[in-house]
């Protein structure tokens, strides 16, 4: 019994390491992410780490355009143009967000993940610049590509 106990807590470790990214921190990128061009401003999206739903990654839009993933305990970033902008997952269930972006201005949203009482939806929060950093802080670069 006990060791079909440890091979359960081993397996479950697994399943956990499976939908967690991996590659640079936050806090290591920021020294060095590569300046705005003039005329744009850059929103930051991450996903805060989740006991359950880890696996579930849905899509995020800006404008209609996927623009990355949802991945628990990454984040990624789009320049773009200043103008209004809005967030959105791909379902009709998913949350919106609508914002401006400012020439030269860095806006921090936080993507929700879906959990089994959220029917798959991603929800949206935008966030202030210190809480968006410190929640980002052990966070790894996601980047803009298909989830695992």
């Amino acid at each position: 019994m006990r060791a079909g106990g440890v091979a359960l807590i081993l397996a479950l470790a697994l399943l956990a390491a499976c939908s967690t990214p991996v590659g640079t921190s936050y806090t290591q990128m920021s020294v060095s992410l590569p300046p705005m061009t003039a005329g744009e401003g850059r929103v930051f999206f991450y996903t805060p780490s989740v006991r359950f739903g880890g696996d579930v990654q849905p899509a995020i839009k800006m404008n209609g355009a996927i623009v990355g993933f949802a991945i628990a305990s990454g984040f990624f970033f789009v320049d773009r143009p200043a103008g209004r902008y809005e967030a959105t997952g791909v379902t009709a269930a998913d949350g919106r967000l609508d914002f401006p972006l400012a020439a030269g201005e860095t806006k921090y949203v936080r993507a929700s993940p879906p959990s089994a009482f959220s029917v798959n939806a991603v929800h949206f929060l935008l966030v202030p610049a210190p809480e968006g950093q410190a929640d980002m802080a052990g966070l790894v670069y996601s980047g803009i590509r298909a989830p695992q």
